[in-house]
């Protein structure tokens, strides 16, 4: 895929889908009484996710609107993370809120709009 974009595994015709499972330890450090679900949990590929950073999170916002068809200017983009809910998700959910009402009211996205928009 371009971009390093990650695709979704799909299995085959006929076949389950893949097992993920979430937590905050690795499994050999789980008390697991059953051998075999242990031997499979430790056999599994195991990913350590790191929260992002305010630099991770603002690239994040202005990659998502370009995905979405528009720039988002730095400013902007700091403005809304200083002062919006800092998780992805919420900041995500900012940004469509803030796409739609441009394209509503078609008007550029700047700080006096998001002011406007979100009440922030």
């Amino acid at each position: 895929m371009a971009d390093g974009a990650v695709s979704p595994v799909q299995p085959s015709q006929g076949q389950r889908p893949p097992a993920v499972a979430g937590r905050a330890q690795v499994p050999r450090g789980l008390a697991i009484d059953l051998a075999d679900l242990q031997s499979r949990l430790q056999w599994a590929l195991v990913f350590q996710l790191q929260a992002l950073s305010d630099g991770d999170k603002l690239a994040a916002l202005r990659r998502r609107s370009r995905l979405r068809g528009f720039d988002l200017p730095e400013d902007v983009a700091q403005y809304i993370l200083h002062r919006a809910p800092r998780d992805t998700r919420a900041l995500f959910l900012c940004l469509e809120q803030l796409d739609r009402a441009s394209l509503m009211a078609q008007r550029k996205i700047t700080i006096p709009f998001v002011k406007q928009v979100l009440k922030i």
